[in-house]
């Protein structure tokens, strides 16, 4: 009889394990644009600071930033951070899947892109966390009820405005989506991540 518990205690426990591995990464929070970081000339880690230019943080790997977001933004994309702040050249970026973040300056190689240019001409679908209720097309920014979409429906955005984005679903079909909640987290992840 203790056999047969101590057996449904490990089955137990290793399909809780497998769960939690299988469980999608949190939505992280938009912030206000995407750095695009050009592998070309890049040393092997990025310097972040506390503040911009003063009090050093923490070094991270390219390779790291390269595997941080590629589940958003794609693999076969330049390495990719989320923005959360500006102050002239400088950028405070996420750099952990915890949230953390620091501050760089913009090389000129790199890409700092506003969100709302970011998304235009983008393909779009929405990542598999995002809330049932916000997974619906909309006749104008704002509108309360709109048509469900399938979860894995791609779109192409045409423009962004605020939290919203004019999106066609077909050659014949379009509307707005939220492309982020209230709360400022990504509902949609772009390209290539697609098909993950």
């Amino acid at each position: 009889m203790r056999y047969l518990q101590l057996s449904l205690i490990i089955v137990i426990l290793f399909s809780s394990a497998a769960n939690l591995l299988a469980a999608p990464k949190m939505r992280p929070y938009s912030g206000i644009g995407v750095l695009q970081i050009s592998s070309v000339g890049v040393t092997d880690a990025l310097q972040l600071y506390n503040d911009p230019g003063i009090a050093r943080c923490c070094r991270v790997e390219t390779t790291t930033i390269k595997e941080l977001n590629s589940w958003l933004f794609g693999a076969d994309q330049p390495p990719s951070l989320l923005v959360t702040a500006r102050k002239g050249d400088w950028l405070e970026v996420e750099h952990d899947d915890a949230g953390r973040s620091g501050w760089i300056m913009q090389e000129r190689r790199w890409t700092y892109t506003p969100w709302e240019q970011y998304l235009k001409g983008k393909q779009i679908q929405f990542l598999r966390n995002s809330p049932k209720k916000l997974i619906q097309v909309v006749a104008r920014p704002g509108a309360a009820e709109g048509k469900p979409l399938p979860p894995k429906q791609s779109m192409k955005v045409i423009m962004g405005q605020g939290d919203w984005a004019y999106v066609l679903l077909d050659q014949s079909s379009g509307g707005w989506i939220r492309w982020r909640d209230s709360d400022g987290r990504l509902l949609v992840g772009f390209e290539a991540s697609l098909t993950k």
